[in-house]
């Protein structure tokens, strides 16, 4: 049998800048935020924009390629008064325009990166029943292309947290 590796999902790492930067070329370590605290669930998503198209020689079927990608990451758990990330999310709920937009960092469990500037949208910075835990909820839409950096470009080794 093959020696199989399944890695827990807590050992990806996703961070935002919170000092409002909305530039990759203008980011700070000191002004990335781990978002972690109180979040319970982390959702990748990549919508395909797809052309499917039926050519002669393909006698009837179809050639399909993905033309773009819409790539969200919808983050769901319970509001945390006072981690950094979390109130500078919670801050944004009634702004709109460009005051939406930020970088963020996801860092796999082997340390590679993706660094990207995101909008934030569908923020929720409370709610639920009266007897519950407040929740708290929002979507990174990623823009533009991302940048990927290898782990050894990222001067990462394993950059995940928890190890």
């Amino acid at each position: 049998m093959a020696n199989t590796e399944y890695l827990l999902n807590f050992k990806n790492k996703l961070e935002i800048d919170v000092s409002d930067n909305s530039s990759l070329e203008d980011v700070e370590d000191t002004n990335m935020e781990v978002l972690a605290a109180g979040i319970s669930e982390i959702t990748p998503a990549a919508e395909d924009n797809a052309d499917a198209t039926p050519y002669w020689d393909g006698e009837g079927f179809t050639d399909t390629e993905v033309t773009g990608k819409n790539i969200t990451f919808a983050i769901t758990g319970n509001r945390v008064f006072g981690d950094p990330a979390q109130d500078y999310v919670a801050s944004k709920f009634l702004d709109i325009g460009d005051d939406l937009r930020t970088v963020t960092r996801w860092t796999d469990p082997k340390g590679n990166q993706v660094e990207a500037v995101a909008t934030l949208t569908a923020i929720v910075p409370f709610g639920g029943a009266a007897n519950a835990k407040q929740t708290f909820s929002f979507t990174l839409a990623l823009n533009g292309k991302p940048v990927y950096k290898p782990a050894d470009e990222a001067g990462n080794d394993n950059g995940g947290s928890g190890e």
